[in-house]
């Protein structure tokens, strides 16, 4: 499990970066659909389970 920071990019050169051919499907208005964003997922901590044992960690 992860915990998390998740912004909203809206910025041009952001859509850009991961925009793809066959998003029309889903964004028909291409790159600049004004529904089309992307999600900047940024992991800070998590939790994890081994062995009948769990722990926390920390992403550096």
């Amino acid at each position: 499990m992860l915990r998390e920071t998740m912004e909203v990019l809206e910025d041009q050169e952001s859509k850009d970066l991961i925009w793809r051919e066959g998003d029309t499907d889903y964004y028909p208005l291409g790159v600049t659909d004004p529904d089309y964003c992307v999600l900047k997922f940024t992991a800070e901590s998590g939790r994890y389970y081994n062995h009948f044992h769990s722990g926390n960690f920390e992403v550096p």
